[in-house]
């Protein structure tokens, strides 16, 4: 719950759309997308009275060491989407569609680290639930940024002559 509380709080506070980046449309898009695939999809295989205490979801999660562990990689993951997020809004002023090479943490080794953080916050989610609900909902995912990633990464790399010729676009030293 709390991730999509998060995205929520950073699409109303800290993304800066223009329809060359977001067209209207493709926000419902992903929105129906992220809330019905994910949302709705795993809530009901995680939530539904099979899901219960004593059952075996619960027994996956019953070791202390394995929550702490997942936890703290989720944290991580969670704050180092935002910190790019944030990155990336202020690289664009209010009204303007400025575009800039993004510096900073994530990017000195990829151009799409959001991409790469909201990926292992779903790994981390998957690997908690052991659900094929998860599952699902990581690979659709996954596929949809890894190409949203190479498109954006083509694009800084036509418009900036100086980008980083040793960044990749979303999984570091691999694509």
């Amino acid at each position: 719950m709390a991730h999509f509380i998060k995205r929520e709080l950073e699409t109303a506070f800290v993304h800066r759309f223009s329809h060359g980046t977001m067209p209207l449309l493709n926000v419902f898009k992903n929105s129906g997308h992220y809330h019905l695939l994910s949302g709705l999809n795993l809530a009901y295989w995680l939530y539904s009275p099979a899901s219960a205490q004593g059952t075996l979801l619960a027994a996956k999660l019953s070791d202390p060491f394995m929550l702490a562990v997942f936890t703290g990689i989720y944290l991580f993951a969670e704050f180092s989407n935002l910190s790019t997020h944030i990155t990336l809004r202020n690289l664009r002023p209010p009204g303007t569609r400025v575009r800039r090479i993004p510096r900073g943490y994530g990017f000195d080794m990829v151009s799409c680290p959001n991409y790469l953080f909201e990926i292992i916050v779903w790994v981390v989610i998957m690997a908690m639930t052991r659900n094929l609900s998860a599952v699902l909902f990581v690979v659709v995912s996954s596929v949809q940024m890894y190409f949203w990633a190479l498109k954006k990464h083509k694009q800084y790399r036509r418009e900036f002559p100086d980008y980083p010729k040793s960044r990749r676009a979303i999984f570091p030293f691999i694509a």
